[in-house]
């Protein structure tokens, strides 16, 4: 059987009404998409490519917002979203590029503030992010299940950490910018 392929930039498919439920092409940055639109015309359903190796899918309400997205990043990061009937981000799940698990939970003014975290090492962790997404405050378990509280400076680096050793003696310690300890209390 001979196949026939069919080339366009752009390619709709109607209802018998003759509105488009349908339609796969190409975007103006040259990146593919297939988006299902509902009986009224709104993009009910997106998926698509992007240019530096992520793919997404997006999820609208009858009113043109986005409710759920399920994306894979560039950087192998991948994602799971909720949002409000407004369209603000309350929920998020992933996993970071290195694979650990991640859930976030919207509390202030649209912005994932409340994220929860298993470390590399396995242990459970909790970051409190700053309104520009960095890391600021990270409180979790150590490896062998020692509570411990990091304070993180502006660029996320680790500058105080406070806990219990792993013989259960409480520590207090500052570091440099260079991570370097600059003062110990236990």
């Amino acid at each position: 059987m001979k196949k026939r392929v069919v080339r366009a930039e752009e390619f709709e498919l109607t209802d018998e009404g003759g509105r488009v439920r349908l339609r796969i092409g190409v975007s103006s940055d040259e990146e593919p998409f297939l988006s299902l639109l509902d009986e009224h015309g709104q993009v009910r359903a997106r998926f698509g490519l992007g240019g530096d190796g992520s793919a997404g899918l997006a999820i609208g309400d009858e009113g043109g917002k986005v409710r759920a997205t399920l994306g894979l990043s560039s950087d192998g990061s991948a994602s799971l979203a909720f949002g409000d009937k407004n369209g603000k981000i309350r929920a998020k799940f992933g996993l970071a590029p290195e694979a650990s698990p991640v859930m976030g939970v919207q509390m202030n003014e649209g912005e994932l503030t409340h994220v929860y975290t298993l470390a590399e090492q396995g242990s459970p962790t909790m970051g409190l992010y700053d309104r520009l997404g960095k890391v600021r405050v990270r409180l979790g378990l150590a490896a062998e299940g020692s509570p411990v509280l990091r304070l993180l400076d502006r660029e996320g680096e680790l500058r105080a950490v406070v806990g219990l050793a792993g013989d259960g003696a409480p520590f207090v310690q500052f570091l440099d910018e260079t991570k370097q300890p600059t003062w110990t209390m236990r």
